[in-house]
């Protein structure tokens, strides 16, 4: 099985995620007592400290080039911030004065969470942004290893829910996080992010070391000059490790700085292709073509812009300002942190939702992680043919519209067990627009940045959409829950949706509502400007009286009628 690094990692990581962070909102309602508000409140804090700790951890990976310690030690932080929440209540037990438990349950709870969103909230991102490092040129094939995030997510949100049950402890929602933390950090301790399928660095020459009368060997199979043009992505990268340079004899000449490896690569990577079309018969050459040129699905969600305006491609940008000062990453982002909004209130009170006016049991609750990983699983395994099928931008706006469906179906649920069960069922829309919403983003996230800013574009993707987007929606949310109800709630969340939907169309379609309305009124003006020309050649009538017989004479009034 290829790259069993990011199964794995994905495997741990979201084992943690199904278990203390998706019921920390019910553990503070049920084990601690906070309302509504507060409970928004609290979750709302960690979001924003995380939209300033992303960035922080992912552009120190990039710099310091050490994915793997940086995750460890984040995580290993996080872990001891999480488990400390189940401790409160024991702090707090002996306190009488109603008011001064209470306050010291929010501090607590207010340290916790804020620690937890400075080392925890920037493992995924991290993790998102070291796995594209190692699929390399095949970063379509993400999503086939973060489905292995969604089958872990629902089997432990559904582990914990029953040993919740069975228990009566809600305490377990830690102790699972806890075990999974620590296969998490060994894995990704031993993992290296780096392109798995990058060639050993000996065996590439040095340009600027090489002897003038070096030459290089081409060696092609009598299979690969008959190979059809769309060959899979198997063959294809069995043509290329076919295709090398011959050895130097002098190894002295290979010898080069560790700084100059990425450069010294990409260079050689780059004349390779340039030899590989000068040799190559013409179904290579069009493989070839898309290793340097990917084919239009890949660019398209960056394209799309320069080609409506017919402007010149801006230049490349090299900071993170830079980056953001780009129009369509600037509104990309934009919509992101709304989605997240939109989506951070339903999680966030969707268990207080099913258990408290629903009436539904912590294990009903627990499958809701299992029901809606069943959808991610097939939408994160199939993510590669989706994407080329249908683009990134079609999956985006798709996200969007069975969001809104699902959570207005929200609005209409019987009370009781039987409303439950219907929600169970409504969940598996959820992971068809989170899968989709989330695997197109993280793709287009990462084609809007230059290389040297990959993975901290996805600190920014993190950032506004489990960050900013996530503690805007958790406190309005919270505000909206107690003061108006779970109804209105979800009302809001359908207008922060539909307006996210309409800034994506604007900014990346040509279905927004400005194009629309513009092409209303252009047709009702050429509609009448039709009628009117149709109008214009019709020939004028004839009269159609009498005619007079002889001359027509003029007479004034006082005359005797001759002239």
């Amino acid at each position: 099985m290829p790259y069993i690094s990011p199964k794995l990692l994905y495997t741990f990581i979201f084992a943690c995620q199904g278990s203390a962070p998706v019921y920390l909102t019910l553990f503070y309602s049920s084990q601690l007592g906070l309302k509504s508000d507060q409970i928004g409140l609290l979750v709302a804090i960690a979001p924003f400290i995380s939209a300033v700790a992303c960035p922080l951890w992912t552009a120190l990976a990039d710099k310091t080039k050490t994915h793997n310690y940086i995750v460890c030690m984040i995580q290993t932080l996080a872990t001891v911030a999480i488990v400390s929440v189940m401790g409160i209540s024991v702090v707090v037990q002996n306190i009488v004065d109603v008011e001064a438990k209470n306050r010291l349950t929010i501090t607590l709870v207010t340290i916790t969470s804020v620690c937890f969103a400075f080392f925890g909230v920037p493992v995924l991102p991290l993790v998102d942004g070291g796995v594209l490092k190692i699929l390399g040129k095949n970063k379509n094939q993400y999503g086939r290893q973060r489905m292995f995030g969604s089958i872990s997510f629902g089997l432990a949100s559904s582990l914990v829910g029953f040993i919740a049950d069975w228990t009566k402890d809600m305490n377990s929602i830690f102790y699972v996080y806890a075990v999974s933390a620590v296969f998490f950090i060994m894995t990704a301790g031993a993992t290296t992010f780096k392109p798995e399928s990058a060639l050993p660095r000996s065996r590439w020459h040095n340009s600027r070391s090489r002897p003038s009368g070096a030459t290089a060997m081409v060696s092609f199979t009598k299979a690969d000059s008959s190979a059809p043009a769309h060959s899979d992505d198997h063959t294809l990268r069995r043509k290329i490790q076919q295709f090398h340079l011959d050895p130097m004899h002098d190894e002295s000449r290979l010898a080069d700085d560790d700084n100059d490896d990425d450069e010294d690569y990409s260079q050689i990577r780059q004349n390779e292709i340039q030899r590989l079309i000068q040799f190559a018969t013409e179904s290579s050459i069009i493989e070839a073509v898309n290793l340097s040129n990917p084919p239009a699905y890949r660019r398209s969600s960056s394209s799309y812009l320069a080609e409506d305006t017919n402007d010149s491609p801006s230049p490349t940008p090299t900071t993170l300002m830079e980056l953001l000062k780009q129009r369509q990453v600037f509104l990309f982002f934009l919509t992101m942190m709304l989605m997240g909004a939109a989506l951070n209130m339903v999680v966030s009170f969707l268990f207080i939702f099913l258990t408290q006016e629903l009436g539904a049991s912590a294990s009903t609750v627990g499958l809701t992680g299992l029901v809606g990983s069943v959808t991610e699983l097939l939408f994160f395994y199939y993510s590669r043919d989706l994407i080329r099928v249908f683009g990134i931008r079609f999956l985006i706006i798709l996200g969007h519209v069975l969001t809104i469906i699902r959570v207005f179906a929200y609005t209409l649920l019987p009370k009781g067990p039987a409303g439950a069960t219907i929600a169970l069922g409504l969940h598996l829309l959820n992971g068809i627009a989170f899968s989709a919403l989330w695997g197109a983003g993280v793709v287009q996230a990462d084609e809007l940045a230059p290389p040297s800013l990959q993975a901290t574009s996805q600190g920014i993707l993190a950032a506004m959409y489990a960050g900013v987007g996530s503690g805007l929606g958790s406190l309005l949310g919270g505000v909206v829950y107690e003061k108006l109800g779970s109804t209105q709630m979800f009302y809001v969340v359908i207008g922060l949706t539909s307006f996210s939907l309409e800034l994506y169309l604007e900014t990346n379609t040509r279905w927004g509502l400005t194009d629309l309305t513009k092409w209303t009124v252009q047709a009702i003006v050429g509609t009448y400007r039709w009628i009117q020309r149709a109008r214009g050649r019709q020939a004028v009538p004839r009269w159609s009286g009498a005619r007079m017989a002889g001359p027509i004479h003029l007479q004034d009034d006082n005359d005797d009628g001759t002239l």
